[in-house]
């Protein structure tokens, strides 16, 4: 008896089930992807007041990515032992000659193209030279 290959299988009932066929569609255009997210800044650190071992210092950090960073974390580095004694816009901690200055409340988020001014009060021994090092969530800022 010969072999007989079938699509689709049958019932014992009368009724037979006829082949299903799939519909194909042509592919639509799809959207192109959204473009992948780029970490990127610049910053500006400005010397505004001094006195003697002591100092007031503004870091305009700006936002020159394509996304939005929240919260954000700017990080420095001093050269010749300066100490963030009093900061505002900004959170801060000091480990050696590394200061960290975190997002507060009211500034948790930075869209792109967003500058937030950082200000701080300082004390120094062995002279002021400029902060070094800048960094905005991890990635190394241009300074400008």
């Amino acid at each position: 008896m010969p072999t007989v290959l079938r699509q689709t299988s049958t019932s014992a009932s009368p009724t037979t089930t006829a082949p299903r066929t799939t519909a194909t569609t042509s592919p639509t255009e799809a959207a192109p992807p959204p473009p992948a997210p780029v970490a990127s800044c610049s910053v500006r650190y400005d010397i505004t007041d001094s006195w003697p071992n002591g100092f007031t210092a503004n870091v305009y950090v700006t936002n020159t990515g394509n996304q939005a960073l929240n919260p954000w974390t700017a990080t420095w580095n001093f050269t010749a032992g300066q100490q963030v004694t009093h900061s505002w816009n900004g959170d801060f901690s000091q480990s050696g000659s590394r200061v960290t200055m975190k997002a507060v409340s009211y500034n948790l988020s930075m869209a792109p193209g967003t500058t937030i001014d950082i200000g701080f009060n300082g004390s120094f021994s062995r002279g002021n030279p400029a902060a070094v090092g800048f960094t905005l969530n991890g990635v190394r800022c241009q300074t400008t």
